[in-house]
């Protein structure tokens, strides 16, 4: 009953992440990062490419839209089923202590990986960047995407 929507569902986003080609290869695993500041950092997002849900897979495809539709380029995916990319997929689920949650983001400027949240994390501060103006100047404190990924933003 629900193998069509999630042939669907693959369909789009292999064809999402290849930019409307719908090449049958492996999606890109690096978006290059645009000609901008090298001391801004990059945003490491951590997926898998066998998802054990539909939904996990929309919220990676999701993850993927926010970042392109806000301008954020330096975004590497470290696919955490990769046997290549175990030791960094341990190290990442050692910063964020959630292992098998996918997908994850964190920013990693100086030498230093700092976690940022996984996909409801990451909603909630999407979410906050549609706070009335005048609420988010009085309170500085509020994380919005905006405010955690200024310097990465084009």
């Amino acid at each position: 009953e629900f193998a069509p929507v999630a042939a669907a569902t693959a369909a789009m986003a292999k064809a999402t992440v290849n930019d409307g080609q719908a090449d049958p290869g492996s999606p890109p695993t690096e978006i290059p990062p645009p000609p901008s500041d090298p001391a801004a950092g990059q945003v490491i997002v951590l997926i898998t490419t066998m998802p054990s849900t539909t939904i996990i897979e929309g919220n990676q495809l999701t993850l993927r839209n926010m970042f392109k539709g806000k301008g954020v380029n330096a975004v590497v995916e470290v696919d955490g089923v990769d046997p290549a990319n175990k030791e960094q997929r341990s190290e990442l689920f050692g910063i964020s202590g959630k292992r098998g949650v996918y997908p994850q983001v964190f920013i990693k400027k100086d030498g230093e990986t700092k976690f940022i949240g996984d996909f409801e994390e990451m909603t909630s501060l999407n979410d906050t960047d549609t706070l009335p103006p005048d609420i988010l100047e009085q309170n500085p404190g509020i994380p919005t995407f905006t405010r955690v990924f200024k310097d990465l933003m084009a």
